[in-house]
């Protein structure tokens, strides 16, 4: 998805807010040129994701490396890892499991530090009793019957703490389509709070399917930065799952048969995908409308 106008405005507003209690001036204001002057460079393929990206090495030549989440990851990991074995008996009690775990790890892309001001943990946990979320029937049925035939699937992972609910995801799809190998891909390296070999391997997923690196800091998919092992993996997959707007943004227009499963958080996609704040949404790459 190309680098949208608010998009921009967004990305460097914030920037602006996190240095309002900073009182070099001077140091602020070349600071915020040098980042009018990225944005106004970006080619065509630059995505939001590549802007933040570059705007976090920016930001650490002026100021120094930004805080970890660290501590932030492990606590959510550890709140959703304590509701999993609930959440698992209550997806396998529903008619239909794999519509539920879908539901519910959408529901955990809420978990987002880098698209939302505040992540709490009520708002977080009062999504799952949301009566009126549900998945796009056509969709969920073109999934379905792709998975049916797949051989080679990609799970493009997002954030820590929603990592627990793709797992339960991945382990219900690996029953249902047993004849597919599902390869789980998480960012290379620590980026905000999104998920890393770190979170797969303590929140148990490795031990649950293949997981790898896709050996970028990006928090998003861009084809062009990954590794050879993960764009051979993307580029070999009959069906790809990509969680989150980060990837959305990042892949939308990649032309590969994509399904993105995400919660809408920000105002650019509210109002193109004609959406409520936190509203979900299960959309295939080929059949998206909304320009």
């Amino acid at each position: 998805m190309r680098l949208y106008a608010s998009c921009i405005c967004c990305l460097l507003n914030k920037q602006e807010q996190k240095l309002r209690n900073c009182r070099d001036e001077k140091k602020k204001t070349e600071y915020m040129k040098e980042l009018l002057r990225l944005a106004g460079n970006s080619g065509d393929e630059a995505s939001a994701p590549w802007l933040a990206a570059q705007i976090m090495k920016v930001h650490e030549k002026y100021f120094g490396k930004s805080g970890s989440y660290a501590d932030v990851k492990k606590e959510f990991n550890q709140l959703v890892m304590s509701m999993e074995e609930e959440l698992k008996q209550r997806v396998l009690s529903q008619p239909d499991p794999l519509k539920t775990a879908l539901l519910y790890a959408r529901v955990g892309n809420y978990i987002d530090f880098s698209a939302l001001e505040q992540v709490e943990k009520e708002e977080f946990l009062s999504l799952f009793e949301r009566e009126k979320d549900v998945l796009d029937e056509k969709e969920y049925m073109s999934f379905c019957g792709e998975m049916q035939k797949a051989e080679n699937v990609v799970y493009l992972l997002d954030n820590c703490g929603e990592i627990v609910l793709d797992k339960l995801v991945i382990q219900i799809l690996k029953k249902r389509f047993p004849r597919a190998h599902i390869t789980a891909i998480v960012r290379g390296s620590e980026v905000i709070n999104d998920a890393t070999m770190e979170d797969a391997v303590m929140t148990g997923l490795t031990n649950v399917t293949e997981v790898i690196g896709n050996g970028d800091d990006v928090a998003g998919t861009i084809l062009s930065r990954v590794s050879a092992e993960a764009r051979e993996k993307i580029e070999k997959a009959d069906v790809i799952i990509a969680k989150g707007q980060g990837n959305f943004e990042s892949l939308y227009g990649c032309g590969k048969n994509v399904y993105y499963l995400f919660l809408c958080k920000c105002d650019w996609f509210m109002r193109k995908f004609h959406a409520d704040r936190f509203q979900g949404m299960f959309v295939n790459e080929y059949r998206i409308t909304f320009e």
